[in-house]
């Protein structure tokens, strides 16, 4: 028994003893990811009313805050940065910064829905490279990534100690302005990218899970309204079963406040940058000036 004993003690330490190593191995504070310390910032040093935009990195990439600011007279700040955070947790990270008067405008992925709902290796980036250990806890609305995301997580790590070029185009934090909008992009050629396809069924506990983490906004007298991504054409035409179930859902859910329709945010593919969620400069104007119509319709409508 004994011998069982200090075989498991053993076989802890040498799991257990890598992992902190890697855990622990810094990070570089201009990763991408660590724009979510200037956002919290911005929150907290900018006085509400609001209006908070939520979601990922289709917001990062797609709006002009300043833009949608001087239009609405009222500050604007972009929270968006990465869709692998996980809906639940992005929204669980910024809840503590938001009070009554605040708009919340949350703009989600549609894998959210699907299998993203709880986040992938970006979720471990945040919780341990930026210790933000409270995300780490048990949550009724989301868990810790499944699969391998933290095998890819440690991998990434182990891979960054080795020293590289830099590359103009890729991301970092540096690239996000005083709104919290990614704009480095802006001037740079659209890259080629794949079409994306996001299929199956709705997941009903994400589901649930969304409309419980709203309703605990909205107790805080904060006005939640709800929006689609920013979509590439084809990508669209791939995704449109779950696409219209997940609209169907979302309207027919009394307490939800849609602001919009997916249709109004499919945007042809000369629109987007990288990605089919990230717009270039044209994109990016063209769905502001949709979404402020969208926020302008209902201002003041009580949740």
């Amino acid at each position: 028994m004994k011998k069982l004993f200090y075989k498991l003690v053993v076989l802890f330490f040498l799991l257990f003893i890598p992992m902190l190593i890697i855990v622990l191995l810094p990070s570089s504070h201009n990763n991408y990811l660590f724009a979510i310390i200037d956002k919290h910032q911005r929150l907290s040093n900018t006085e509400s009313p609001r209006i908070v935009l939520a979601g990922g990195s289709n917001l990062a990439f797609g709006i002009d805050s300043k833009m949608m600011q001087e239009t609405l007279n009222i500050s604007v700040i972009n929270t968006g940065i990465h869709v692998g955070i996980g809906l639940g947790r992005t929204l669980d990270d910024i809840m503590p910064y938001l009070s009554t008067g605040d708009i919340l405008v949350i703009a989600p992925e549609y894998q959210c829905f699907t299998d993203a709902w709880n986040g992938s290796v970006p979720a471990y980036e945040l919780i341990f490279d930026m210790h933000n250990y409270p995300l780490a806890k048990h949550s009724s609305f989301y868990k810790m990534p499944f699969g391998n995301s933290f095998i890819i997580y440690a991998k990434n790590k182990i891979l960054a100690l080795i020293p590289r070029s830099s590359n103009p185009i890729s991301y970092s934090r540096d690239g996000f302005n005083e709104y919290g909008d990614y704009i480095k992009h802006l001037e740079l050629e659209n890259q080629p990218f794949e079409s994306l396809s996001v299929s199956g069924k709705i997941n009903a506990s994400y589901l649930s899970a969304f409309y419980r983490i709203v309703d605990s906004f909205k107790k805080q007298g904060i006005q939640v309204f709800i929006t689609y991504p920013s979509y590439e054409e084809i990508s669209f035409q791939y995704s449109i079963d779950m696409i219209n179930e997940l609209d169907m859902a979302l309207q027919e859910e009394r307490a939800m406040t849609v602001i919009s329709s997916p249709e109004d945010y499919c945007f042809p593919t000369n629109y987007f940058y990288d990605t089919a969620y990230h717009l270039n400069s044209k994109g990016r104007e063209i769905r502001t000036a949709r979404l402020v119509q969208d926020i302008t319709r209902y201002i003041g409508i009580a949740n």
